[in-house]
């Protein structure tokens, strides 16, 4: 406990000075460092918009905003539309793939699969399933083109439409125009922040940071001592349940036989009847 405090407390001191965040946003916000290490940015937004088509648990809207920050800054801090053109159309082919594979996964295996792994129960949760399912009811087809739209209902909109046997062709035309409708707006959210990014967080970092992550450090000391806290209670309770178990076993074995708590003890029948 006392080391995680110290620790807490040096980073907290450490980060409290700006310089180290205005370096951090200088080499973020550098074209040439975004363009050094293009081979390293793209595979991973790309690999991960496939992998959250098929269930990973990280909002794909984040990687998006990514993806046009990164091509803002490739294209030497200036508007290229036809880069963004790409952008749009190798994102959107990303999220087709990781889509597809959540519409076999339905296809092949339907609402079974929630009892082959566990961990499907909560991504395919009973009121998740109904609500799509009533859309698929209301819109058809389009429900894909809506699920697109929407965080949190994407995979199991998908997964939905491969358990209904809806046409593959079909399905990836209306995932495809619904690309074209929710990624150009967070292709332009990250040619925003890598306008007007580094200028609103280099202001930022001066004038809040030191609280922030005094708050932070607070924030986790406040949350160590409420674990210990619980464990300490819970560590009593344990206790008290085992002398419990222990004072009930000698009792039975000594052939005391105590009431439960809050019933009476029986009396001993002295009617006419009994004693005959």
């Amino acid at each position: 406990m006392t080391f995680l405090l110290s620790a807490t407390e040096a980073a907290a001191e450490t980060a409290a000075d700006p310089g180290w965040l205005e370096t951090l946003y200088a080499t973020l916000f550098d074209p040439q460092w975004n363009k050094d290490h293009a081979h390293i940015i793209w595979p991973t937004i790309l690999g991960i918009l496939v992998l959250t088509g098929v269930g990973l648990p990280t909002p794909e809207d984040i990687w998006l905003t990514l993806a046009g920050f990164s091509t803002y800054k490739q294209s030497g801090d200036q508007f290229v539309w036809y880069y963004f053109a790409i952008t749009l159309l190798v994102c959107s082919f990303a999220n087709l793939i990781g889509d597809s594979g959540a519409w076999m996964l339905g296809r092949r295996y339907g609402f079974a699969i929630r009892d082959r792994f566990k961990f499907m129960r909560k991504v395919l949760n009973e009121k998740r399933i109904r609500r799509v399912q009533g859309w698929f009811d209301n819109y058809g087809s389009w429900t894909v083109f809506l699920g697109r739209q929407l965080a949190g209902i994407r995979f199991v909109t998908f997964f939905s439409a491969g358990t209904m046997r809806m046409p593959l062709p079909k399905f990836l035309l209306f995932d495809f125009l619904g690309c074209f409708v929710s990624i150009p707006v967070w292709l332009t959210l990250g040619a925003l922040a890598a306008i007007h990014g580094k200028g609103w967080l280099e202001s930022a970092s001066k004038t809040a940071s030191g609280t922030i992550l005094g708050a932070g450090a607070v924030a986790v000391v406040i949350f160590l001592v409420v674990i210990k806290v619980r464990a300490s209670r819970r560590a009593k309770q344990d206790a008290e349940a085992v002398d419990e178990e222990v004072r009930l076993s000698v009792r039975t074995s000594s052939g005391i036989m105590e009431p439960p708590p809050g019933d009476k003890p029986l009396k001993p029948d002295t009617t006419d009847e009994a004693k005959g």
